[in-house]
């Protein structure tokens, strides 16, 4: 299993991309500060971050039980032997978190499959969720409390990234990291046209920034 490959984000952005890029990340990187909580709920990826700082949270006392949910993604087909939630379990207790406390649901393949069922499977195991820590990749934590506004509107949600600073965060190429991003704006105005999460306000010179970044590394 080749996790290894993706625990450490090695790539570097110049500081051109870096002013550009900053609009987009601040808009979707939502942080707040930590609360004791319910559950800690992790949404699976390709990034061994995400688990670590999910067992932090775990380790300082700010819930008793640890949601790990994922199957396979772009990122992860054909590179994890098995489904991100138990990749990422594993990662759990390594960091000092209980089998015990982890409940894995292994078959979401998408944001809103992660938030409806691992929703019902903490349900079906008796755990109360009236309270969650988001942990996801930095950049798609907007879009996950989104997804639990429209879904689970009377749960109470923190986000809570392992990190804020885009630097920290570049899981591969700059240009491919650039496009992401964009590609993240896009993903939220359609999920909510489809009812799957909250409509979220983009200001004029956000979407401009959107732009700009595209017409840049278009002319590169």
């Amino acid at each position: 299993m080749l996790v290894s490959n993706f625990k450490f984000h090695s790539y570097l952005l110049s500081s051109e991309l870096a002013v550009l890029l900053n609009p987009v990340w601040t808009f979707l990187t939502v942080t707040d500060t930590p609360v004791r909580s319910d559950v800690i709920f992790v949404f699976g990826s390709q990034d061994i971050l995400v688990p670590d700082h999910a067992a932090a949270l775990y380790r300082t006392g700010y819930a008793a039980t640890v949601l790990v949910t994922g199957q396979y993604g772009r990122m992860t087909r054909n590179v994890f032997e098995k489904p991100e939630a138990l990749v990422f379990k594993d990662v759990l207790v390594r960091s000092g978190v209980p089998s015990q406390a982890i409940v894995v649901e292994t078959t979401a393949q998408n944001t809103l499959e992660n938030v409806t069922k691992g929703l019902s499977l903490l349900r079906q195991k008796g755990v109360s969720c009236q309270s969650v820590l988001l942990v996801a990749k930095p950049f798609v934590m907007r879009r996950c409390a989104a997804t639990f506004a429209r879904q689970a509107p009377d749960v109470r949600v923190s986000c809570c990234p392992y990190t804020d600073e885009i630097a920290a965060s570049i899981d591969r190429a700059p240009f491919n990291f650039a496009r992401r991003l964009v590609e993240e704006l896009d993903r939220i105005d359609r999920y909510a046209s489809n009812g799957d999460i909250e409509r979220q306000q983009m200001s004029k010179r956000l979407r401009m920034a959107a732009r700009q970044i595209l017409d840049h590394i278009g002319s590169v």
